[in-house]
């Protein structure tokens, strides 16, 4: 038993012996691991590698819609319905908002009306201005004539109206006195529900009818105004015509008349105008989800009202603040990388498509800061982003691929304003190896002058000159080859 334990202990002792010579063995030496004059200054150094460089703009902002819609209205009107609600998506031309038909017919009527009296006011002023033959008086006579005439009518027409009215009033009070009594028997069961039923309707026929009769009454009213009006440009016409009035009178008329036809004709384009825009449907000017809708069915809305407003969420743009000192380097269509931080990191890309004109200052307790703003769109936002995120935004405003770069801290300038690096040799000495600076990315820049792999001083201290011998730690791919 005893000699099994010397036996175990003399392996292990011998094992472990073997391991420790393996590992004295294969360590490396020191002089393997550093390269240059081993008595030389240590420095770190870098090889120059071929790589691609971009120059980068920072910021940041908050996610807009690019196309947002709202929809006014543009004459006071009642809404009859409202089909869709917040937060439901739209087709451009969706039926939104169905408007009462009733102010498209009275701007209709309107329009009429004006016509009418610009059509007299012209034939006024053609009167005005023409001879004063015999022809021309007796027409002046006629006219006259028709428009009493006219008048005659009109007044007629409107007494027969009245007197409709008063009638369908009368009666009208009958019906409803039969309704109640109606309602009271269909308690009682005496009459059916089609019997009342008919009654309210009948009613409301009838009270359609006086509405439609008021109507009319108020169309020939204004048409007496007119006729009136005409009438009396007509006499005057005549009395200019029978040398009644004098010719500065009549030249003031003519410009009175001109002046007349002018305001007319400004009215009728109103006129036609708001015709043009009056309709019962109001649609989806563009596809994209409803955001607000502050009107609902029965209310009655005033000109300049906000129906709806529709944001288009597939087009993104972020508004954001750029230092001027990066002004000289912003322009249009420069590419962009926006992100989004959340659960996720969400990156996608975006071009600049504004840059204002103007920078603007904003004043806080540290002082004044002036930006420029600007806008980027994104080009592909895919289905998570959406307006009122806040992201990171980087413009890139230059690209070079596969040049030489050097660590930005390597690159030193003389007292001849010349830049230069040093160069590290297999023997530890350093050339001063003037170089020429391209883009920096604030890590890295890019230099002409020195060739891939070669080893520069990646953070030269003062203390060196090209006449300080170096030593250095090797570079991974140094000590491999080494090796080999």
């Amino acid at each position: 038993m005893k000699g099994k334990k010397i036996l175990i202990i003399v392996a292990v002792v011998a094992i472990t012996g073997v391991l420790v010579v393996a590992a004295v063995k294969n360590k490396p030496k020191e002089d393997d691991t550093i390269g240059g004059d081993k008595t030389g200054m240590r420095v770190q150094v870098e090889k120059v590698k071929t790589d691609n460089i971009e120059t980068k703009i920072s910021s940041s902002g908050k996610l807009e819609a690019i196309d947002t819609q709202t929809v006014y209205l543009d004459s006071n009107n009642k809404i009859i319905g409202v089909s869709k609600k917040v937060g439901d998506s739209v087709k451009k031309g969706d039926v939104i908002v169905v408007l009462d038909q009733e102010t498209q017919l009275s701007t209709q009527k309107s329009l009429e009306v004006l016509q009418t009296k610009l059509a007299a006011a012209n034939e006024s002023l053609n009167d005005l201005m023409g001879a004063s033959s015999k022809g021309d008086i007796l027409k002046a006579q006629q006219s006259i004539a028709t428009l009493q005439d006219s008048k005659k009518k009109a007044q007629n027409e409107i007494q027969n109206v009245k007197i409709e009215i008063t009638n369908a009033k009368t009666d009208l009070s009958e019906a409803e006195k039969q309704l109640k009594l109606d309602e009271e028997l269909l308690k009682e069961g005496l009459v059916s529900q089609n019997t009342v039923d008919t009654e309210k309707d009948k009613i409301a026929t009838m009270k359609q009818k006086i509405s439609q009769s008021n109507e009319t009454i108020a169309l020939n009213t204004e048409s007496l105004k007119t006729i009136d009006l005409q009438i009396t440009s007509a006499q005057y016409e005549l009395d200019v015509l029978l040398n009644k009035e004098q010719s500065t009178t009549k030249k003031e008329a003519i410009t009175a008349k001109k002046s007349e036809i002018k305001q007319l004709e400004k009215d009728i384009y109103d006129a036609q105008t708001s015709l043009n825009k009056a309709t019962t449907q109001v649609v989806a000017p563009i596809n994209g989800v409803i955001t607000k809708l502050d009107v609902a069915e029965g209310m009655s809305v005033a000109a300049g009202t906000v129906l709806f407003t529709i944001v288009d969420p597939s087009k993104l743009k972020v508004k954001c603040n750029i230092s001027p000192y990066y002004a000289a380097d912003l322009k249009l269509g420069l590419d962009a990388t926006v992100k989004y931080t959340g659960s996720k990191t969400i990156e996608v890309p975006g071009k600049v498509s504004k840059i204002a004109a103007v920078a603007t200052t904003e004043t806080n307790t540290k002082g004044e800061t002036i930006s420029l703003p600007i806008d980027v769109e994104i080009t592909k936002p895919g289905d998570v982003l959406k307006p009122g995120f806040s992201v990171d935004v980087k413009i890139i405003t230059d690209t070079r691929e596969d040049v030489c770069v050097v660590p930005l801290l390597a690159v030193l300038e003389d007292d001849e304003n010349e830049f230069y690096v040093y160069v590290v040799k297999e023997d530890g000495s350093l050339e001063k190896r003037t170089v020429t600076q391209g883009l920096s990315n604030g890590l890295n820049i890019e230099v002409e002058g020195v060739n891939k792999d070669e080893l520069v001083v990646s953070n030269p201290s003062e203390a060196i000159t090209v006449d300080t011998k170096v030593s250095y730690e090797k570079i991974a791919d140094e000590k491999i080859g080494d090796e080999q």
